[in-house]
């Protein structure tokens, strides 16, 4: 059994009169055995051969990216900034002219960015692959056998997504030959009035494929104010009709952002009762998403990365606690336990406390998934983004470097 000592634990949430609520913890040991947590206690046992001292870094569940692209990529090879584009259809346009030569470089490229987010403490990847009808099935090829070549640091998940459309995808049955692809476990949709344009023609081509195939459904909905929310909407309805609650997520989904808080009330309602998830990326340069009214519904919010330098955005740092600052930052989450639990957003909801203070995580039998943190706290740990970090994966140390 590998034991490691020193490890900093949260407890609960204590209340100052002067300084509100902070968060307790204490010193901790934990014992890791066939990639599970399968001791904590205060006590290091005295026949303990091999340990780690964790020198009072805390304990936070491992990262998830819920959605990212690693194809088409700028980062691992040369420095590419933007070119000026005005609209989701210049950019498919651009992509259009440039995805076959990209190909032969994209195992490096996304290889890089698998050691950036690693780097930063994730351990699970929703990966967004192309599918389309310039390159077919190329990328998603390319992709998953970079993916199985790094079986050892992650886990993942591969979506199909059809950037160049929905409907002119499957025109050529791209989407139907995807489905039937290993390893893939999502099928993607994109913005059904603004690239499809029919909305209920497109929305059916993807739900008839996902009951198909029994797969889950992402939809890329980049869509403003009153046409985005009657996207939602529909792709609500067709959720209900298909019955696959649970089993659909709407990415980006500005229009969230950017109507009366009173119509994403009502709206993130229903999106709770059906368990549609929503991802966001936190952008600065338009609207985002109301992270806290959707979440006062009980809908799952996601913080992602999205894309880091390439042909969409030069920006992008692979950091998810960074992304979840950015979050707080934007909806002025900034107490004790509004930051704490800010963690949930790029960790799929997981956090060490309750918004009550009730330890949830770890747990003994929890996959030993574990992020090290030199911080005091979570709610530390969001607000300041330390960099000193040192990641577990089922068990196994990705580096053994603490910092003293």
């Amino acid at each position: 059994m590998l034991w490691i000592k020193n490890v900093l634990l949260e407890k609960g949430y204590v209340k100052h009169a002067s300084l509100g609520y902070k968060t307790k913890t204490t010193l901790s040991v934990l014992g890791i055995e066939n990639g599970k947590i399968a001791v904590i206690s205060d006590y290091l046992p005295d026949d303990a051969t091999d340990v780690v001292d964790a020198q009072g870094y805390l304990a936070i569940p491992s990262l998830v990216d819920n959605h990212i692209h690693l194809d088409k990529g700028h980062l691992g090879g040369p420095w590419q900034a933007v070119v000026p584009m005005y609209s989701v259809a210049d950019r498919i346009r651009e992509e259009e002219a440039f995805l076959e030569s990209f190909l032969v470089d994209t195992p490096q490229r996304a290889q890089a960015l698998i050691d950036l987010f690693g780097g930063y403490g994730a351990t699970f990847l929703r990966v967004q692959v192309n599918v389309d009808p310039v390159i077919g099935l190329q990328n998603l090829q390319c992709i998953r056998e970079v993916l199985e070549n790094n079986a050892d640091r992650l886990d993942y998940e591969l979506v199909a997504f059809p950037q160049h459309g929905t409907l002119a995808t499957e025109n050529d049955k791209w989407l139907t030959q995807a489905m039937q692809e290993p390893g893939v476990n999502v099928i993607g949709g994109l913005d059904p009035a603004t690239i499809d344009r029919d909305i209920d023609a497109s929305l059916q081509v993807l739900f008839d494929l996902a009951q198909t195939y029994n797969k889950e459904i992402d939809i890329h909905l980049h869509d403003h104010g009153t046409l985005g929310i009657f996207e939602i909407e529909k792709i609500a309805d067709f959720t209900e009709k298909y019955g696959l609650a649970g089993r659909v997520q709407v990415s980006h989904a500005y229009a969230l952002g950017d109507v009366p808080l009173e119509i994403v009330a009502t709206l993130a309602q229903r999106l709770a009762t059906l368990d549609i998830a929503i991802n966001t990326t936190v952008p600065i340069d338009t609207s985002a998403p109301h992270i806290p009214t959707l979440q006062n519904a009980g809908v799952r919010v996601h913080v992602i990365n999205d894309n880091i330098n390439d042909h969409w955005s030069p920006f992008g740092t692979g950091d998810l606690i960074q992304r979840a600052s950015r979050a707080a930052e934007r909806f002025n989450l900034t107490d004790e336990i509004a930051l704490s639990q800010s963690l949930g957003l790029v960790t799929k909801g997981k956090t060490p406390l309750s918004p009550s203070g009730e330890m949830l995580w770890p747990k003994i039998g929890d996959c030993a998934n574990i992020l090290f943190i030199k911080a005091e706290s979570s709610a530390h740990a969001i607000a300041r983004i330390p960099q000193d970090r040192v990641l577990m994966f089922k068990g196994t140390l990705m580096t053994h470097h603490f910092e003293k």
